[in-house]
């Protein structure tokens, strides 16, 4: 009864063993998207990732996979459904967006004219004990020294073009071993660090200007939405 399968793995072997040699340029692709493109709008993405760099990667002669997608790299369809589910839009730019958000290395920042990013990130986390702060509260500090206790997620809402330079420690990750456990210095105490700690941003300014420290030190993530990005997302509801 396995002798019709016997054909069907020989040939998924010999694909597997093509895409192996193809993930080099895969990869290049998609942390270069990861590292640089999430300021972008849509149609600049596009540009960046699928003409300049798959150009570049091509004329370099580095392999990669013929008709290469960034979201069939980084991602899979049952987790852009859970993400819709949750209240991320269908379209191209916000499945993007949801890429950059789970899987960059930064802490996220959103731009978030149109509170989409607040939404899914709530309703994403709403189970996982998510405290939502702001900068201007007075006990954050407190808060957030908690969340990264315990592994919580953590949202700052409404953030301005100034971050404050008491949560440096925790953008840039300084992580340092204490015996057995791995402790962050925020001012002159030692925070116990869990890996399951998630900080996420989310500004309503459209337009903000943001320092080029602030722009090393966190992922900024473009989610607003254009007139394309409207009529795509219509188009899914419909």
């Amino acid at each position: 009864g396995l002798t019709g399968e016997r054909t069907r793995w020989t040939a998924d072997v010999g694909l597997l063993d093509e895409k192996a040699v193809k993930l080099y340029g895969d990869c290049l692709l998609g942390s270069s998207f990861l590292s640089y493109a999430g300021a972008f709008t849509a149609d600049y993405r596009q540009d960046l990732v699928y003409t300049k760099f798959m150009t570049d990667v091509a004329n370099k002669g580095i392999p990669m996979s013929d008709g290469f997608s960034l979201e069939g790299l980084l991602t899979t369809d049952a987790t852009v459904q859970g993400w819709v589910s949750k209240g991320l839009p269908a379209d191209a730019h916000s499945v993007q967006n949801g890429i950059l958000t789970t899987k960059s290395s930064r802490f996220p920042l959103c731009i978030d004219p149109q509170q989409q990013a607040v939404g899914w990130i709530k309703q994403t986390y709403a189970t996982a004990n998510l405290t939502v702060k702001s900068l201007s509260d007075g006990d954050f500090m407190k808060h957030l020294e908690l969340a990264i206790q315990f592994g919580n997620p953590f949202l700052f809402e409404n953030i301005d073009e100034e971050l404050d330079p008491m949560i440096d420690p925790i953008l840039e990750k300084n992580v340092v071993k204490e015996g057995a456990a791995w402790v962050v210095k925020l001012g002159d105490k030692l925070v116990e660090w869990d890996d399951n700690f998630r900080l996420f941003f989310t500004t309503k300014l459209a337009n903000p200007h943001y320092s080029p420290e602030i722009m090393g030190k966190t992922m900024i993530i473009n989610y607003g939405v254009t007139l394309d990005g409207l009529a795509n997302q219509l188009l899914n509801v419909v």
